[in-house]
């Protein structure tokens, strides 16, 4: 284990007690000498829109969100409110499952550091203060290079890479993190500090999977690649819904069938009622090569499936490709927030077919009668991902074979969520694995006692 524990940033996973007015006035004087920063204390009229959090289902934010303009507002902020007994916590997106972000006496909002730039050798930095979407499209304007990451345009780009930064084209690069070479930190004693392979090892080390608490990454320095000439999606389509013995038999042929394929290939498969009382199944991905080759993979998965078959494929730019699968990358306007609950499972091994066959029994019963929007996933690792050392980066699923979430929220994205929509979650994944290994942190689940996080986050 690296030597990390000392750099322990004043992040808390769980809301705080509001502290005196006092100490927000203290604060305010402090910060006084920064120019043009924005503040938004619980008393001001607009504090209501920007407190919001992403998932409407956790408390909203009770502390002051501070709007810091550079890298040095960053530390001032920090320091001010370690003067004043406040505790910190930085939000990049807000789009933390469980509402962390704003977890915080002072939340340090990033959203005016906006920098993005590429060098000719392919270098970007990049400012957390950019949202996924904004990523993907200023990479590629400057000089068509590509970075591997979700397909949530409106995800921040400073947790999404601190906990891995999974997406459609990691198993052909990697994770977001790994494309890291180096990022400016503030710490809590409010220096600036570089973290790379030749500055800070350590905590370089730990920030690439370990998550937020060594302090507030205000850029970081990733490694892009060209991008691919061109990006083939698919889909396979059957001739009619699957029952529930075809679909758990269609999943077990899958899992068999996806442990050869090319790292140039992603692959997911989805569950979700189809809002006419049967059950719409996914089979889908993409493949960074052409159509043909992707075509004579996948051969011999449409041929063994229990029903009659056909893929459907797009082929596509790699912006395009983007668009076709992550939405529209513009992020001008505010993202809708939703009302939900969410689970994951990492999974090294095939799930044993008599726990597919419970895991769909419970969908096509349970699922179908729910009046929650829910969909199950299942995303194929391995790869490039697998090919880094277990030691190399904090990240602890270098072994991960499927990763599954699972995600319910309300018919209309709005409050309450209903106290069994909670039940209702964890027992689909109890149906898949009664007793849960392993999870992926970007799924975080808020519902978990600090010591079931501990072992399940970092097994």
């Amino acid at each position: 284990m690296r030597g990390v524990n000392a750099i322990t940033f004043l992040v808390w996973a769980a809301p705080l007690v509001v502290r005196i007015q006092g100490q927000t006035t203290e604060l305010q004087s402090c910060l006084s000498e920064a120019k043009n920063m924005k503040i938004s204390l619980p008393t001001d009229d607009s504090y209501k829109n920007s407190s919001q959090p992403y998932n409407l289902r956790v408390s909203p934010a009770h502390g002051v969100i501070v709007y810091p303009n550079s890298v040095d507002d960053v530390s001032k902020v920090v320091l001010c409110a370690a003067q004043n007994k406040m505790a910190v916590s930085a939000r990049s997106g807000g789009h933390s499952y469980a509402g962390y972000a704003l977890s915080g006496d002072v939340v340090v909002d990033l959203s005016n550091l906006k920098n993005i730039s590429v060098d000719s050798s392919g270098v970007a930095i990049l400012q957390t203060g950019n949202l996924l979407g904004e990523l993907a499209q200023s990479i590629w304007e400057q000089g068509q290079r590509a970075l591997p990451h979700g397909t949530c345009p409106y995800v921040g780009t400073g947790g999404h890479a601190l906990y891995g930064g999974f997406g459609l084209f990691s198993r052909t690069a990697g994770l977001l993190l790994d494309r890291v070479k180096a990022a400016e930190v503030v710490l809590a004693n409010g220096s600036i500090v570089t973290a790379s392979t030749t500055s800070n090892e350590d905590l370089f080390w730990a920030l690439r999977g370990g998550g937020l608490s060594f302090g507030i990454v205000t850029s970081w320095t990733f490694d892009t690649l060209a991008a691919p000439a061109t990006t083939v999606t698919y889909v396979i389509n059957f001739a009619s819904a699957l029952t529930e013995d075809d679909a758990s038999q269609s999943f077990i042929i899958w899992q068999d069938f996806v442990r050869t394929l090319p790292n140039e290939m992603s692959v997911a498969v989805f569950f979700t009622p189809d809002g006419k009382c049967q059950m719409f199944t996914s089979f889908e991905g993409t493949y960074y090569g052409s159509e043909e080759q992707l075509k004579s993979i996948l051969q011999a998965l449409t041929t063994s499936l229990p029903l009659n078959s056909t893929i459907s494929t797009k082929t596509l730019g790699w912006l395009d490709g983007l668009v076709e699968s992550d939405g529209n990358l513009n992020t001008n306007q505010p993202e809708k927030a939703d009302t939900f609950y969410a689970k994951s499972i990492v999974t090294t091994e095939s799930i044993p077919d008599s726990s597919v066959k419970n895991w769909i029994s419970y969908l096509y019963t349970e699922g179908l009668s729910s009046n929650l929007s829910w969909f199950a996933q299942a995303d194929l690792y391995g790869g490039a991902i697998a090919s880094i050392s277990s030691n190399a980066t904090a990240f602890v699923h270098r072994n991960a074979f499927i990763v599954y979430q699972f995600y319910a929220s309300t018919s209309n994205a709005l409050p309450p969520f209903p106290d069994d929509g909670i039940t209702f979650v964890n027992n689909m994944v109890s149906a898949v694995q009664p007793n849960v290994i392993a999870a992926y942190a970007n799924y975080i689940d808020p519902t978990l006692t600090e010591t079931v996080a501990i072992v399940i986050l970092r097994c």
